[in-house]
């Protein structure tokens, strides 16, 4: 009897946590039962080890009896024991545990090409996964998808895709993409401090507008990949051979206003830079001394889409105060041009106050300076900025494909995931 009193107790605490305010345990999807029985229950359940076991199978026992077979499975499984025994042996464990488990559930939406899934969501977000899982886990139920099959994993994501950015009734009418990357957007724009939303504001109604199609951007990263094709005969150096570099002074000669031209690679650091780019981006490949277009390479010579993205992510750079002087230097310069000098004193207090050296040491303006010279120095390799010579004098300004470019870029940090509040 006092088992059954216990289990009773066990049952109502359960019921209160998880179907607040009367809603119906038979409403409960399985992603949330994934969600209490491998985090919540362990991280804010007061309760010794015993009792979590216990409250799993009292769980189990009530969603079994209101049909919910799939929900209920989740309580009893492998997975979740291990997911409990390892939140026993360390908050580290259980965290990889948890995370391990949810990226294995058939009910998780998969990130796809269009959207993927950030750590911390804003409303819209979390109600578009939450519609997203029980939409899966009917899929499931229905036999529309089977997650023994091998072609589970592509199946699950183009159902995502359809869901996504097909209109639904809880977004008004609105497919939920559009409705999450909005809120992105809305999300970014409100970001403090006022100093920064000052220099974003001229760009938020652009950014507000439809996505328009992609330009042909980034058109010396174009003609490079299209003067390496096949391949090309690195120097010893591993410099581009002499011929390419006399053909990039010939074409843009502009990058070398100085002298003769170019003797080598070395000479050109604009050509250097692009040749950097698409290493890095893996757009080419090596062997001995050959260079040729990789597969991704060939790709992105014949979709500007898929090169304007390269060419975005090439200018944000890659640490995140990279990206601060970028996205405020755009903001800046989407409304006029602007002095590097001007450019600089504008950035500097918002990169300061966000950042630090490794040693805590504070951000100094030597450093803004040399963020925003790699800023200037891509932009220009890519096209995307007009500066008639290289003077701290000499006012920047976007160019014709700049401005596109700059919409893409700043679109590529409004609408990406976020991984902190």
């Amino acid at each position: 009897m006092t088992a059954l009193v216990a289990d009773e107790a066990m049952a109502q605490r359960l019921l209160g946590w998880l179907v607040p305010d009367g809603y119906r345990l038979v409403a409960l999807s399985a992603a949330e039962v994934e969600r209490f029985c491998w985090y919540e229950l362990l991280r804010k359940w007061h309760a010794d080890t015993a009792e979590q076991r216990r409250a799993v199978a009292v769980l189990a026992g009530l969603l079994a009896g209101v049909g919910r077979v799939r929900a209920a499975a989740v309580c009893t499984s492998g997975t979740t024991a291990q997911v409990l025994a390892a939140w026993q042996r360390s908050e580290e464990a259980g965290f990889a545990a948890y995370r391990k488990a949810v990226a294995a559930s058939p009910t998780t939406p998969p990130d796809v090409p269009e959207l993927s899934w950030g750590q911390v969501m804003g409303l819209r977000e979390a109600l578009a996964r939450a519609h997203l899982e029980g939409r899966l886990e009917q899929a499931l139920d229905e036999g529309e998808l089977d997650p023994d099959a091998r072609t589970f994993p592509a199946a699950r994501r183009r159902l995502v895709q359809h869901w996504l950015t097909t209109a639904q009734s809880v977004f008004e009418g609105r497919a939920p993409l559009e409705a999450v990357r909005r809120e992105r957007r809305e999300l970014w724009a409100a970001a403090p401090p006022a100093e920064r939303r000052s220099l974003l504001a001229a760009v938020l109604p652009a950014l507000e507008e439809p996505t328009a199609a992609p330009v042909d951007t980034a058109e010396p990263l174009r003609w490079l990949l299209e003067q390496i094709g096949d391949g090309v005969n690195l120097t010893q150096a591993d410099y581009l051979p002499r011929e390419l570099v006399a053909a990039a002074f010939a074409r843009y000669p502009h990058w070398y206003p100085i002298g003769k031209g170019p003797r080598s690679e070395a000479d050109l650091f604009q050509l250097a830079g692009l040749h950097e780019l698409a290493r890095t981006h893996r757009l080419v490949t090596k062997r001995l001394r050959t260079l040729k277009l990789s597969a991704a390479g060939r790709a992105q010579l014949t979709d500007h889409q898929l090169r304007q993205h390269t060419a975005a992510l090439a200018w944000l750079g890659t640490t995140a105060a990279d990206r601060q002087v970028a996205e405020c230097a755009l903001g800046a310069l989407w409304a006029e041009p602007r002095f590097r000098e001007d450019l600089r004193d504008a950035i500097h207090p918002l990169l300061a106050a966000g950042f630090t050296h490794g040693d805590g040491t504070a951000m100094e303006v030597k450093d803004t300076e040399r963020l925003l010279w790699r800023f200037w120095h891509t932009g220009r390799e890519l096209g995307y900025l007009d500066e008639r010579d290289r003077s701290i004098d000499v006012p920047i300004s976007l160019s014709a494909t700049g401005r596109p470019a700059a919409l893409a870029v700043l679109r590529l940090l409004a609408e990406a995931p976020r991984d902190h509040i």
